[in-house]
């Protein structure tokens, strides 16, 4: 993924690690949300990955083929999609995550 992040003109791809800190954060979100280990915190890592990273990594607007385009749109509109229910999810366990029965842990954040 670092030669694909390099070409999208993420800066210090390789030398910052940023791919694999964007991995582990990717890893660490879903595991948490998958398994209910304070699955509200594991939605916000999952938020924070995806949204900038359909931003950065799937710019359609700046492809000149048409194939290209329609491709990085796709993947655009697939990340902004998850990325806005992640949110979604964080509310969720946050309010009603401890009432749930379908966490091990409850919600790190708490909505009254």
């Amino acid at each position: 993924m670092t030669g694909y992040a390099t070409s999208r003109g993420v800066p210090s791809a390789a030398a910052a690690g940023v791919t694999v800190g964007s991995g582990l954060l990717k890893l660490a979100g879903g595991v948490m949300v998958a398994l209910g280990l304070w699955a509200d915190l594991g939605a916000l890592f999952l938020a924070v990955f995806l949204i900038p990273t359909a931003v950065i990594m799937h710019a359609f607007w700046k492809e000149s083929d048409a194939q290209a385009r329609q491709m990085e749109m796709t993947q655009f509109m697939k990340d902004l999609g998850l990325g806005g229910a992640s949110p979604v999810l964080l509310v969720f366990f946050s309010y009603a995550g401890h009432d749930l029965g379908l966490t091990i842990t409850g919600p790190l954040f708490h909505i009254s």
